[in-house]
């Protein structure tokens, strides 16, 4: 007859639960690797962000804005500074603007054809002040240069409501380049 003890030979899949749960130390990972390769992988991330982060393309403002009233519409000139700030030319492709007036209404206007600007300033002097060289559609900017140039928009207010205005804002969309959006207060 075989001998029979009392200690049973033990398999892999009966671990008793006190040697498999029996401290912290045993289930955890060491935690200075873990923290080396958190630190690596954070240096990696911030490198790549900081490498491939967005150059500003064009820098703007709106240096002047002249308006004069007519009938029942405001004619308003807006001298914009343009500063191309890459190694590539600028191609505007669109000008639209927007009036916020004081009681919250909106205004778009597209900007008046270039061929037109002259005929405005002439028939309304106020818009002088603020002509300068027409900023219009289709208008290439050089690599690195500043430009200087204006635009005239109409809205359906009164030259009060425009100058008790709560926003003007100017959108030029360029082709490959992101919109520019200049506020003025």
């Amino acid at each position: 007859m075989p001998e029979t003890s009392d200690a049973q030979p033990q398999d892999a899949g009966h671990i008793p639960m006190t040697e498999e749960m029996d401290s912290a130390k045993w289930t955890l990972p060491p935690m200075v690797p873990i923290l080396g390769a958190l630190v690596g992988v954070a240096v990696v991330v911030a490198l790549i962000a900081f490498t491939t982060r967005a150059t500003p393309v064009v820098e703007g403002a709106i240096t002047r804005v002249a308006a004069a009233e007519q009938e029942a519409n405001t004619m308003v000139a807006v001298q914009v500074k343009l500063d191309n700030k890459i190694q590539k030319r600028l191609w505007i492709k669109d000008i639209r603007s927007e009036l916020e007036t004081a009681d919250g209404k909106t205004y778009p206007d597209h900007a008046s054809p270039a061929a037109d600007l002259g005929r405005y300033i002439q028939a309304f002097p106020a818009l002088k002040s603020a002509a300068a060289d027409p900023l219009a559609e289709e208008l290439k900017i050089p690599a690195g240069i500043s430009y200087t140039g204006y635009t005239i928009f109409s809205y359906p207010v009164s030259k009060a409501a425009f100058d008790a205005r709560e926003s003007l804002s100017i959108r030029i969309e360029m082709y490959d380049q992101p919109i520019l959006v200049l506020r003025q207060p």
